[in-house]
């Protein structure tokens, strides 16, 4: 699936020192349980996944039109009511995002993330 590659990318000094790198960007993504259409369902930032027939990758590497909502995902919750789609959010390229996770429910919740060079803080 690895349709192109790259490598990890230093800092704009050319050295490792992540902790000294202001992110170009917040992304926090809030977990819920709302309920969609009757049916239980859990969301991210108010979407629901749906998951498309189409391999993600696949899609955006032969541009695809209609297999995925680019950006439609908030950087920020909305607190808007939930809905079913399937969202994809970008990132600039060799950018420094910082993701933060929301819990504010009573369960904990678990995240899988597809990427590279990732480094929990806390």
């Amino acid at each position: 699936w690895n349709l192109t590659a790259s490598a990890a990318r230093p800092n704009p000094q050319g050295s490792f020192h992540y902790g000294q790198i202001v992110p170009s960007r917040t992304i926090v993504l809030s977990n819920s349980a709302p309920r969609i259409n009757g049916k239980q369902r859990y969301a991210v930032n108010g979407i629901s996944y749906v998951n498309p027939d189409t391999p993600l990758k696949l899609a955006d590497h032969f541009k695809i039109a209609g297999v995925f909502s680019l950006n439609s995902i908030q950087d920020f919750p909305s607190g808007n009511t939930a809905y079913l789609g399937t969202a994809v959010t970008s990132a600039a390229y060799h950018s420094f995002v910082e993701i933060v996770f929301q819990n504010n429910e009573d369960i904990l919740q678990s995240w899988h993330l597809d990427g590279y060079d990732f480094w929990v803080v806390g």
